[in-house]
């Protein structure tokens, strides 16, 4: 099916020629190495479903069609498929899709990867529930591009919102999953480049056919209450307690503003998966972002600092320390007893990266207690050389039920360096695992990129 699809989508591309109609191909090759038979974190994580622990070498190759529609409006059509050796040595569908966006809505159907917002720095994109650790996943999306004002201008009170469907189409424990997201923001903004957004993510995992109860509730009445957090039928002998589906999401608020042009913004994400989450018994867990991107006139040359960010995770509480947990247990995040492949596309996290997967063949949430600070910086050295530099401490307790003897504290550095900039690009990237019970494991890695028009 992914063939077909990628067939289609390049025919389409190809075949509608119009006289401003642009368009881009880019190649990308990866290969790199470890001193332990899988490869340090940063390596693997943040990849978009390219790579995982075990992949040495990956080849992509990706075209879109761009078709101006009107004012700052576009129809864009695109598809790509990689090659990865790893756990899984086959070609991949990455993306085919068409979408249409103009400055206020837009609309992506098909499999399409989503925009990286902090130049690769963050370990979470704008989501601690949806980074860029995971592959793209089919389906449909709706979505307002800039809020609603409304006062009919361009500040002031207005709203932000998405509807998304979609169908897992990866080997897991419940096969064909659907995945039900929406989110609503409430925003203001001022007219001195000031805003803030208050909102909440909502993810459901629901329908399919599951190897234990054969075909799951899928109607359009099971519909209603996956949208609502209504509770089921009780039909599979009780693993749907709370409520129909594995439900999941997060409360948001989301500050950015500019001063002297140096853009400032500010995120936090509080996860849920339950009642005691929608009540926040499980403070202080979540994402908390600050982001630095220096866009000031470079007459007197590129910054060695262009952009910074600094996360702090923390995925302790789970609501453990909740009056009531006694009764009704704690969290178990990303993980779900009917759904046992959790909250993974292709046994790779969809959320942050900090949370571990099982490897293959086994499925679903490896270790969820965790805790992590994580900085990233980009700029140019020598105003010459453009570089990236992540650098992460991790805390890893174990899972519900299942805590380590011995926590594992990692330390994982990353840099990357462009050594040829142009119609070819060479990265050089090197990276480590650093923990004081293991022997350290150490990376070598070169990326090369062509675009073609």
């Amino acid at each position: 099916m992914h063939k077909k699809f990628l067939l289609l989508f390049l025919f389409l591309g190809s075949t509608m020629a119009y006289a401003q109609m642009e368009f881009e191909g880019k190649f990308e090759g990866l290969g790199q190495v470890s001193t332990d038979s899988i490869v340090p974190f940063w390596f693997h994580a943040n990849n978009r479903g390219r790579t995982d622990e075990t992949t040495n070498l990956m080849a992509l190759l990706f075209g879109k069609t761009t078709l101006p529609t009107g004012d700052d409006s576009k129809v864009e059509i695109g598809a790509g498929a990689f090659f990865s050796e790893g756990y899984d040595n086959s070609l991949k569908l990455d993306e085919a899709y068409f979408s249409y966006t103009n400055p206020k809505i837009g609309v992506v159907v098909g499999k399409k990867q989503r925009e990286d917002n902090f130049r690769g720095l963050s370990a979470s994109n704008e989501s601690i529930l949806w980074s860029l650790n995971a592959g793209a996943i089919p389906g449909i999306r709706l979505f307002t591009t800039n809020p609603f004002f409304i006062s009919g201008k361009d500040y002031g009170f207005g709203v932000m919102a998405s509807l998304e469907e979609y169908i897992f189409t990866d080997n897991r424990y419940v096969k064909d999953t659907r995945l039900h997201h929406k989110s609503f923001h409430l925003v203001y903004q001022n007219q001195s480049n000031f805003q803030i957004a208050v909102g909440i993510q909502h993810f459901v995992q629901w329908a399919g056919i599951s190897p234990d109860f054969g075909k799951l509730p899928n109607s359009f009445k099971d519909y209603t209450k996956i949208f609502t957090g209504g509770v089921g039928d009780d039909t599979v002998e009780g693993q749907e307690v709370n409520a129909l589906g594995n439900q999941l999401g997060s409360y948001e608020i989301k500050i950015k503003t500019k001063i002297h042009d140096i853009d400032t913004r500010f995120l936090y994400n509080h996860i849920f998966e339950d009642g005691s989450g929608l009540k926040m018994g499980n403070l202080p867990d979540g994402r908390y972002s600050l982001y630095f991107e220096d866009n000031r006139d470079t007459f007197w040359g590129t910054p060695w600092i262009k952009a910074f960010i600094i996360e702090y995770y923390y995925l302790e509480n789970q609501s453990r320390n909740r009056q009531g947990s006694a009764e009704d247990g704690s969290d178990n995040y990303f993980s779900n007893n009917l759904y046992r492949s959790g909250w993974t596309y292709n046994q790779q996290v969809i959320g942050t990266p900090f949370v571990i997967p099982n490897t293959p063949p086994e499925v679903g949430i490896k270790y969820n207690i965790v805790s992590a600070l994580h900085t990233g910086v980009a700029g140019h050295l020598f105003q010459e050389l453009p570089y990236r530099f992540l650098l992460s401490y991790r805390s890893i307790y174990g899972k519900k039920d299942a805590y380590l003897a011995t926590p594992k504290k990692i330390i994982s550095p990353f840099l990357e360096l462009q050594l040829l900039e142009g119609d070819y690009n060479v990265n050089l990237q090197i990276s480590a695992d650093l923990d004081p019970n293991e022997k350290a494991n150490l990376g070598i890695g070169v990326r090369f990129s062509q675009s073609f028009y």
